[in-house]
């Protein structure tokens, strides 16, 4: 015989094994849910490392909730370095640069006396005073010999690279005996 159920105020009830197909039909959702955001962090960690393998190398990830803060405080970090080190390089860009103006028209006069002196050996010079300040140089120097060997025009085109108004003249000339003779220079010109 079959069973029916005539009473009208009987509570259903259901069974444990329906109640465990529901509760597992219920959490299904939130469990794919957690596994995917689990997948999607572990795919984000590792394309990051792709890009930035020197940072993560660095850093050890133990939470992995907090590694892109993590690796971007890091990159960040790097970014930081990479500018310091940007600012230093341009300093020392200036630094040199700046030596080389306020050096070079003592290198390009010393050249010169060395080629002069090479050519001929009665010929000598003696630089008396050097004056540099952050705008112009004035030195003052001499030339032994019997007559002007200094090539002005080529000292002042060399000089003209760097400086704006190079300008070099023949002060003064004293007989020191017979025909050898003293020739004073003024070599002037604004950084």
């Amino acid at each position: 015989m079959e069973k029916l159920n005539l009473y009208t105020k009987k509570i259903p009830k259901i069974s444990l094994q329906k109640f465990l197909v529901y509760l597992a039909i219920a959490l299904i959702p939130f469990i794919s849910i957690m596994f995917y955001s689990f997948v999607w962090s572990q795919w984000k960690i590792n394309e990051i490392a792709i890009k930035y393998p020197k940072v993560f190398n660095i850093v050890s990830v133990n939470d992995i909730k907090n590694a892109p803060q993590i690796i971007k405080s890091e990159i960040v970090n790097y970014n930081n370095k990479i500018l310091g080190i940007t600012k230093k390089i341009e300093s020392y860009h200036d630094y040199y640069n700046e030596t080389l103006r306020s050096k070079y028209f003592l290198q390009v006069l010393l050249n010169e006396f060395n080629n002069i002196t090479s050519e001929n050996n009665n010929t000598e010079f003696f630089i008396d005073f050097i004056q540099l300040n952050s705008n112009k140089y004035f030195v003052r120097f001499y030339e032994f010999s019997e007559s002007p060997q200094l090539k002005i025009e080529d000292i002042i085109k060399n000089l003209k690279v760097i400086y704006k108004d190079p300008s070099i003249y023949l002060n003064s000339t004293k007989t020191l005996f017979g025909t050898f003779k003293m020739f004073e220079y003024i070599l002037e010109g604004s950084l």
